[in-house]
């Protein structure tokens, strides 16, 4: 089920008091401490045994209602507390009259007093039903009843049968079988094809199901000698990683999971040390095979657990002197990970007591002046490789590079003034200063390329190299940023317009960023700092409701970026924009639905967010039975953009092209409806011979510079990342390891080359 941000039910909040009183404290208390007591009552009657919990910063507490309804809660330490109500019957309630924890009132405790807190139940109304199997007879199940705000409200049932008091809304009704895996109602293997239910205050749904044909799935697992395996979990995971039915090996090593969904399945064994291998005893998940499950049938699966070896090892300063807190990481030998760390003791000692008998490399950091490969190496590629054998222990010792001090003075490039303030990237290392001189102190002796970068200014990329045991003095030149100023008004009124995150765009690839760091004031003016070059201005109301986003264009407010106007910026000058008229915003909703299913992780925007970046900032969410809504555009033509798990992005009728995409019009104070039918596309796998580092590879449209699909490399670069485009269409091809952002056929995207998706099929690129 998909999840949005908590929020209030739209609810009539009973009346609950607090005051904090002067109460004398009980001869038993600690006068340190204070208490928090009062009465619950439903509906004008007392509540009794329900339980009240009080959450503070290092403090907890929490009692229960007698028959008057009373309850109180000593000696908590002096702050300020969230107070849960839960009585049967009843949803998980907050003072005061709160749905969720965020919404909470916060509860002031002081030493010596009664902060006293009565709370009336919020009006319920009541979901009840059975689960069934195929031949009628009730199932073992935990039920729940979700909302947008998460679990409103949940029972357990040993005969199918459940009632559940929840708060007037809208609800989808999930059953946890005994081993782990859910069916929602009715009949669906996951929330976004559930349906929902409306409840109100005083009203009973009745929502009954019958489950889907299950199987079981047993066996035995031994050990790497032939004995019983005790302690051991077995799960069962879906093919695209989500968690299924689950069990653990008894004494005699023996499984046994019911409540299996019939699919195909991974199966997957964990260790108690946390080691995992898969079906057919392999180590990666890569390699699994599937376990079919069929209705009613017993699937045995038989594993013996991998032999194992281990690593042990001291990390020490130069003298010898063991260094504390580092992080030892591994990884495959050939790049894949393995997602095994640990942190030295205070000898500077470490171990990973059970490994697959594998090669790998051994990295030490601590994020600050350790940053390195075993042994004495400073890069994955030329790390020392280590075999681990079965039943043997490989011992890595490394120590501690040389580390040198880097320091860096920033000037301007046009009049030599020293800037006081700036902040660098070097390595792993972020700095800032304010006083003119950035020392980055115990740095790691090498080659770096540093980063310089402060507000107002052109970043700065330099080479520098850091010598053991001296001093790097570098200075940097920042060539000042071009000024853009502009003013927000209300297009009807001409009044100024607070609020408005105004964005300088890149004609060839404009983004949306993951927040707005100024907005327009109370006089609607905003200055942004840009560097030379072509921008353009896209106004969006992230602190304006009510009011639509636009590009700036000639003639005002446009939706398409084709009729946005362009300003040539120089650096160091100052160029005055037009004023942003802002009109009223009309809504576009509608349903998206998918060949293949429901939709996971989705969500609508009209411009793509810089990769990996995240924010939210634009992205109308996609809810579990496919509706969204946008309600920030202004009354123009927009393209929009689809995105979801699984899926390739893809625009508004269709396309990979932004530019070519179907335009959807929004009429101010009236609402829109396009609906879309999301294609999954083309799978794609980009690789780079001879490169056994890992990291992301990005598609880009070559027309628009949007975003056409992504992913990360599972084993290295050499074997490629696998993920979605929608075809036809030219993209450009960038990627990402351990440094900068690399272009295929050319030092940036301008000079890239341009590469052809085709219209359907699978497409492997290699690049060389």
């Amino acid at each position: 089920m998909r999840r949005t941000p908590l929020r209030r039910l739209g609810l009539v909040l009973l009346a609950a008091t607090i005051a904090i009183t002067g109460f004398s404290t009980p001869a038993h208390a600690d006068p340190d401490t204070g208490t928090i007591a009062g009465h619950i009552t439903s509906n004008g009657q007392p509540v009794a045994n329900a339980q009240v919990t009080a959450y503070g910063d290092g403090s907890y507490g929490y009692g229960y209602t007698d028959e008057t309804g009373g309850y109180q809660i000593a000696d908590l330490a002096p702050g300020s507390y969230v107070v849960q109500f839960q009585a049967t019957g009843h949803p998980d309630q907050y003072a005061h009259g709160a749905s969720t924890w965020d919404t909470a009132t916060p509860i002031p405790v002081t030493a010596g007093t009664v902060s006293t807190v009565d709370e009336a139940l919020l009006p319920i109304g009541t979901i009840s039903g059975r689960l069934v199997d195929a031949s009628g007879n009730g199932v073992t199940a935990q039920v729940s009843a979700l909302n947008e705000d998460g679990t409103a409200a949940w029972t357990y049932t040993v005969d199918g049968n459940y009632a559940l008091g929840v708060l007037a809304g809208r609800y989808q009704i999930e059953f946890i079988l005994e081993g782990g895996d859910s069916q929602w109602a009715h009949g669906a293997r996951d929330g976004s094809t559930a349906a929902y239910f409306d409840v109100a205050v005083g009203q009973t749904v009745t929502v009954n199901d019958t489950l889907l044909p299950i199987g079981t799935v047993t066996g035995h697992i031994t050990n790497a000698d032939g004995g019983p395996a005790a302690g051991v979990s077995v799960d069962l995971m879906s093919l695209d990683g989500l968690s299924g039915a689950s069990g653990y090996t008894d004494a005699d090593g023996a499984y046994r999971i019911e409540g299996v969904f019939v699919d195909q399945w991974r199966l997957r064994l964990r260790r108690e040390s946390g080691l995992e291998q898969w079906y057919p005893n392999v180590w990666q998940e890569s390699a699994a095979g599937t376990v079919a499950v069929t209705a009613g049938g017993v699937r045995t699966v038989d594993q013996q657990l991998l032999p194992t070896g281990a690593m042990s090892g001291h990390f020490t300063a130069t003298g010898g002197a063991g260094l504390a807190d580092v992080q030892v990481s591994l990884q495959y030998a050939d790049g894949e990970n393995i997602n095994m760390w640990t942190y030295t003791a205070a000898d500077g000692g470490y171990s990973f007591p059970e490994l697959p008998v594998a090669q790998y490399v051994v990295r030490f950091d601590d994020y600050q002046s350790v940053d390195q490969w075993a042994r004495g190496k400073t890069t994955f590629a030329a790390a020392d490789r280590v075999t681990v054998t079965a039943g043997q222990t490989a011992v890595v010792d490394d120590t501690k590079l040389a580390t040198g001090e880097l320091r860096v003075i920033a000037k301007n490039a046009f009049t030599g003034a020293t800037i006081n303030e700036f902040s660098v990237q070097v390595g792993m290392r972020y700095e800032y200063t304010e006083n003119g001189v950035l020392t980055v102190a115990d740095l790691r002796a090498g080659d770096y390329t540093m980063e310089a970068y402060t507000q107002g200014y052109s970043s700065a990329t330099v080479p520098v190299t850091v010598t053991g045991g001296d001093t790097t003095t570098i200075t940097v030149s920042l060539t000042p940023q071009a000024k853009l100023v502009t003013k927000v008004v209300d297009k009807a009124t001409g009044a100024p317009l607070a609020g408005v995150c105004v964005i300088g765009m890149l004609p060839s690839n404009p983004v949306m960023p993951d927040g707005c760091g100024q907005p327009t004031g109370p006089d609607g003016k905003v200055t942004l700092f840009t560097d030379p070059g072509k921008v353009q201005l896209f106004a969006f109301p992230s602190q304006a409701p009510g009011y639509g986003a636009q590009w700036l264009g000639a003639n005002g407010g446009t939706g398409l970026q084709g009729q946005a106007r362009d300003f040539t910026m120089t650096a160091g000058q100052t160029v005055t924009a037009p004023t942003i008229r802002m009109d009223k915003a009309g809504t576009i909703t509608g349903k998206v639905t998918t060949k293949t299913g429901g939709i996971e992780f989705g969500s609508v925007r009209v411009l793509d967010e810089s990769f990996n970046v995240g924010g939210g900032l634009g992205a109308a969410e996609i809810a579990a039975d496919g509706r969204y809504t946008i309600d920030f555009l202004g009354p123009y033509q927009w393209p929009l953009l689809f995105k979801a798990k699984d899926h390739a992005p893809q625009w508004s009728g269709g396309t990979g092209n932004r530019y070519i995409s179907e335009r959807v019009t929004v009429t101010a104070g009236q609402t829109t409806t396009y609906d879309y039918k999301m294609t999954r596309g083309n799978l794609i796998t980009v690789k780079i011979p001879g490169d056994l580092g890992n990291g992301f590879v990005v598609v880009e449209n070559a027309t628009t510079g949007d975003i056409s699909g992504a992913g990360w490399t599972e084993q290295d670069f050499a074997h490629g990342a696998t993920f979605r485009v929608l075809g036809p269409q030219t993209v450009k091809i960038r990627w990402i390891g351990e440094g900068d952002w690399q272009w295929y056929g050319g030092a940036d995207r301008a000079h890239a080359t341009i590469v052809s998706v085709p219209a359907g099929g699978n497409t492997v690129f290699v690049l060389s």
